[in-house]
This record gives structure tokens, sequence and C-alpha cells, in this order.
């Protein structure tokens, strides 16, 4: 038998390559300190998280067919590539927004995480991994804009609100 690992990130917005970054489970609340990198493009923005998802998939073969798999899926924040413009270090309402895209990011690793655990192979375990992962992938992204359209960019104080208990009903869901 062998075993085969493939390890598929999630785009990033910029192409550089972060050196550091950490998981929701090694530090699932953010401060301001967590924001190193320096503001890019959207002038009309105070601050940027982030964030991704990325999986790892072993599988162990015989005779050339898959027997078993394990699928690990991790978020992942990227302090250098999030970054925030001079502002007052207390604007609380602002980095709660910015909370709320990580927790967004979360929750979408969870999804996947059990969308992987009811997965059975078909055919091409890779590629019918990759197909489910660029799924969540793509309703991750559409959330994130989705959240940042109708609150303004945290703006719409009674949108946010909504969010925030959106987001928190959901994850309540997903983690039972």
């Amino acid at each position: 038998m062998r075993v085969i690992s493939v390890l598929i990130v999630a785009l990033l917005i910029n192409t550089a390559e972060p050196s550091i970054s950490w998981t929701y489970e090694e530090h699932p609340v953010l401060s301001w300190e967590d924001f190193r990198g320096e503001p890019a493009g959207a002038l009309d923005r105070a601050a940027a998280v982030n964030s991704g998802m990325s999986y790892a998939i072993q599988t162990r073969t015989s005779e050339g067919r898959v027997v078993d798999f394990s699928v690990e899926v991790e978020s992942a924040f990227y302090p250098e590539l999030s970054w925030k413009r001079d502002l007052r270090e207390n604007s609380r309402s602002l980095l709660k927004h910015e909370q709320l895209h990580w927790d967004i990011t979360h929750l979408h690793v969870l999804k996947l995480r059990a969308a992987f655990r009811r997965y059975r192979p078909v055919k091409n375990i890779n590629k019918e991994i990759d197909f489910i992962f660029r799924k969540f992938e793509k309703d991750r992204e559409a959330m994130q804009s989705r959240y940042d359209l109708e609150t303004g960019h945290g703006l719409k104080k009674e949108e946010q609100q909504r969010w925030e208990i959106y987001i928190a009903e959901e994850l309540l869901k997903v983690e039972m």
C-alpha cells in the first residue's frame, strides 16, 4: 500500500507568500495588533482581513484503488496581508466588523469539514475533493462580499448587528 498526500490552498488576494499565518482554533479573536500589513488599494476602506481555507488529503491505496482517505481542513489568517489605515485604536465597531470576516471563514471551514465527513469517493477522489472545496470557497467569497455590501463595510449598524446574530446562529448550527 502507498500513501498519497495532496495539499490545496485557497488563492490569496495578494500573490505575496505570507510567512506568518494562524488558524481559527489557534487565534479565534482578532485585535488591531494582528493587522500588520500595509494598506493596499481601496481608499474607501479602513481595514481588511486576509483569510482563507485550505485542505490536505491523505489516501491509502491498494492495487491502484483508494481503500481509505482522510481530509483535513484549516482556516488561515494572514496578519502580514491584513491591514488597517491610521485610525483610532479603539475603533471597536470596525474591529467587530473585521472579526466577523474571520468568523465567516471559520463557518465555511466547519461546513466544509462536515461535507468531507459525508463524502464518499465515486471515481477520482482528488478531482471530487477539489470540486467540493472550490464550491465552498466560492460560497465563502460570496458571503464575504455580501456581508460587506449589506453592512456598508460595517457602517450600517443595524445590518451589522443582524449579520452578527446570523453568523452566531449559523456557527451554533454547524458546531452541534
